[in-house]
This record gives C-alpha cells, sequence and structure tokens, in this order.
C-alpha cells in the first residue's frame, strides 16, 4: 500500500514550473519599475541641484555653472572661482543607474548669474530641458529662467 501523505514527482514539477513562471513575470515587472524609479529619481534630484546652485549663486554672488558630462553620465555645479561644489554620478557604481542624460543646452552647460537667474538663450524654446534615461523609461525635466522645474515622462 502507497503511503497518500507522499507527494508525486510529477506534482512536484508542476509547483516548481508555476513557481519558475511566477518569478520571471515579477522580474520583468520588477525590472520595468526600476528603470522608472531610476530615470525619475534623476529628473528629481537634478531639479533639487538647480535649487541647490541657484542658491549658491545668490549666497554668493557669482556665477554658478552646472556643466553636463554627457558621455560619463555626470555632471557638476561648480563656482565662479573653478571650485567644485558637488559632481553627480549617474553610471556604474553609482545608486541611480541611468543608460543616458543630456541637456538640451549648446555646450552642454547652465549657469545662475549672481541674481540667480539662468541663461536660457540658447534654449529651442523659453523653458531649458535635462533628459535622463533608465532603459526604455524617459523623464525630461523642464525648468526656467528662474530654476523652477517639472518632471515629466515622455
Amino acid at each position: 500500500m502507497a503511503d497518500s501523505r507522499a507527494f508525486s514527482l510529477i506534482e512536484m514539477l508542476v509547483v516548481l514550473i508555476l513557481m519558475m513562471i511566477l518569478l520571471t513575470i515579477t522580474a520583468l515587472v520588477f525590472g520595468g519599475y526600476q528603470e522608472r524609479t531610476s530615470a525619475r529619481q534623476a529628473a528629481t534630484l537634478f531639479g533639487r541641484d538647480l535649487r541647490l546652485a541657484k542658491s549658491a549663486a545668490l549666497r554668493g554672488r557669482e556665477r554658478v555653472t552646472i556643466r553636463f558630462d554627457e558621455p560619463s553620465r555626470e555632471y557638476r555645479v561648480l563656482r565662479e572661482s573653478g571650485d567644485t561644489l558637488f559632481t553627480r554620478r549617474y553610471s556604474d557604481g553609482s545608486d541611480i543607474e541611468l543608460t543616458q542624460i543630456n541637456l538640451a543646452l549648446p555646450g552642454d552647460s547652465l549657469w545662475f548669474d549672481s541674481r540667480g537667474i539662468v541663461d536660457l538663450s540658447g534654449a529651442s524654446g523659453s523653458l531649458g530641458t535635462a533628459i535622463f534615461r533608465a532603459g526604455g523609461t524617459t523623464y525630461t525635466l523642464s525648468f526656467n529662467g528662474m530654476g523652477a522645474s517639472r518632471v515629466e515622462v515622455l
């Protein structure tokens, strides 16, 4: 007489296959979530850095520049004297992994003058734009001459 409390090999295989299917679906959903979160977090962080650069320009009564280095996916915030206030990296080893950053301004730099106003004379419209992409997810941050910003998904 066979033991009725044991599982058959077929029952175990069915359970394992179902678990693998669920894990695969979960990984796919989480992967997309990670991309969306990374791109949005990078855009939001850049908006905060715009406000920090503006306040540094106002406090120091000097020009503060944000200079993008798109191939290395980073930007630096520099005082007029050349001192680096901080560097933000979105490449390997950082908390936020991006596949692309792009500042849609000539020269890939923007600056706040001593009054805290951004020079947007090279922008295609009245707003400056920074693009943050993680995989297939893209967020843009639009900002005006006063440094006010808005994050949007493309």
